[in-house]
């Protein structure tokens, strides 16, 4: 096999592995090495690259995974898109004044992906999170795209039918399918229940480019009564919604990152080479062959054949025949997947245990649910255990360190809105002059980067919380210490104290789940 066959093979092989460990999830060498029929020494190699450069990575457990190297990339080719702070807006405001889960979705390979969503405070739809993936014949987001489809592909389409529901199992033969699509475009949005999840309904309307030409589609989702009791509300917020991003879209151009891309002393592996193109194509959001060959150092026809080949393979897609690249929207599939694959509780464990074995104390890990923190994992103490925060038991946000760590990281704006929702309670009533002091000592937890509680939720008891930030940035859970207070907020110098080791447990976990290093 000629020299450059084998490192386009090598490429291909690599994205296999790829597409393997997103399907398995964590998985051994060996499994991902039989999954792509490749002898072990070769897997091994291609997983050593790709943990070089952020894509693969090693689980807690030692085993093999997507990397937070996929967020990132994720990252670059959704802004290549769209607006990606606007569409949050708009999603957020249609989640505010629905409470309903706001998605858009965008057509790729027949297929409808998930670019973003916003859950709604009463379900997580697992099943219509950011980067899921749904045929073009199931759901309300798949039949406006669907709809809006060319005719040559929606012929394309059709062809293949019949196709299966999701969730009832019914057969959809292609004659149904068209008059869904003929009722769809000439309704000018869709409603479906049921057919996806059981229980859950979802309303769609059509967002375009500015040549008319179908970009994606806007879904407000919830439970079945929820959306009928609704609907016609719905209808109006989305469709000025879809109205806004459609206005949106044509005023986009992509720009670049404030970030300079810096191009590694040397690439001997092609797969090293792939991975510089990669980044460099995220820092440039759209760009040409030449100017991806002068940031990298390659030659302009190796840059090519490795763009054709991650073009093959989803990674990059071509704007227009022989035009500029972008990152592909692949990406955003294979970071939903990592998403949805990271275990937040499984995760944390070996932290908490560490931290447990070397102080002795009570360690928890809690997450925010409403206007309270819920303890999703608890180590008891060896000498003494505190009986408020049991597992699965919870707290409001403004008592204790953990709590209060929660919403001290949030943005102020949830802080006014939990002050609103319990400030008039009995046991926290919140006046002008209180309230400022409220906001004052949040201010000071951010500030030090922890939060501390004493002889507060339970007398002698001390505990100090640090939080857990997510890829975004957002405070996602929080890490506590609990003990006699002594022991928590008095250790002798030449021990690491309790503070520092909650605070380097949640930076350690917030790396694990590539929180920004502005959070780290």
């Amino acid at each position: 096999m000629p020299q450059t066959a084998k490192l386009i093979q090598l490429v291909l092989k690599a994205t296999q592995v790829v597409d393997e460990a997103s399907a398995l999830g964590p998985s051994t060498p060996a499994d991902l090495a039989k999954a792509v029929d490749e002898p072990r020494p070769s897997v091994y190699r291609i997983i050593s690259a790709l943990e070089h450069s952020g894509i693969l990575r090693r689980s807690p457990g030692g085993l093999v995974e997507l990397g937070i190297g996929i967020l990132r990339l994720a990252e670059a080719a959704t802004d290549a898109l769209l607006d990606h702070e606007a569409l949050n807006t708009v999603l957020e405001g249609i989640q505010s004044e629905l409470g309903l889960t706001a998605a858009f979705w965008i057509p790729r390979n027949g297929t409808a992906v998930c670019l973003e969503q916003v859950d709604s405070t009463e379900v997580d739809l697992h099943e219509l999170s950011s980067g899921r993936i749904l045929p073009l014949h199931a759901g309300a987001a798949s039949h406006v795209l669907l709809a809006w489809q060319s005719p040559e592909v929606l012929d394309e389409l059709l062809a293949q039918a019949p196709y299966t529901q999701w969730a009832s199992r019914t057969p959809v033969d292609a004659e149904t399918l068209r008059q869904l699509v003929a009722d769809t475009k000439r309704e000018g949005w869709r409603m479906e229940s049921n057919e996806v999840v059981d229980g859950i309904a979802a309303l769609g309307f059509p967002v375009f480019n500015a040549d008319g030409s179908i970009f994606g589609a806007l879904t407000a989702a919830g439970l079945v009564d929820q959306v009928v009791n609704q609907q016609e509300e719905a209808k109006t917020v989305l469709a000025a919604a879809a109205q806004t991003l459609t206005d949106l879209m044509a005023e986009f151009k992509p720009a670049p990152t404030a970030h300079e891309f810096n191009a590694p002393a040397s690439n001997d592996s092609v797969l090293a080479k792939a991975s510089s193109l990669m980044e460099a194509l995220a820092v440039e959001r759209v760009s040409t062959s030449a100017r991806l060959a002068d940031l990298i150092g390659e030659p302009i026809s190796s840059v090519y054949r490795m763009l054709g080949t991650l073009v093959e393979t989803g990674w990059v897609e071509q704007l227009g025949h022989r035009g500029s690249y972008r990152i592909g929207s692949k990406m955003i599939s294979l970071a939903g997947n990592l998403l949805n694959q990271l275990d937040l509780r499984r995760a944390a464990l070996p932290v908490l245990r560490e931290i447990h074995d070397a102080t002795g104390e009570t360690v928890f890990l809690c997450i925010r649910s409403g206007t309270r923190a819920v303890c999703i994992e608890r180590i008891d103490g060896k000498r003494v255990n505190s009986r408020r925060l049991a597992l699965g038991s919870s707290l409001p946000l403004h008592l204790g360190a953990a709590p209060r760590a929660l919403l001290a990281f949030d943005t102020p704006k949830s802080w006014e809105d939990y002050a609103a929702v319990v400030g008039q309670s009995s046991d926290f009533s919140l006046g002008a002059r209180s309230r400022a002091e409220f906001y004052g000592k949040l201010k000071e937890i951010r500030d030090a980067g922890f939060a501390v509680s004493d002889d507060e939720v339970t007398m002698g008891m001390a505990a100090v919380a640090a939080p857990i930030f997510d890829h975004r940035g957002h405070v996602m859970a929080s890490l506590s210490v609990s003990g006699l207070r002594d022991g928590i907020l008095h250790q002798p110098d030449s021990s690491p104290s309790i503070i520092d080791l909650a605070c380097d447990g949640a930076r350690r976990l917030s790396t694990y789940f590539g929180a920004p290093e502005s959070c780290i």
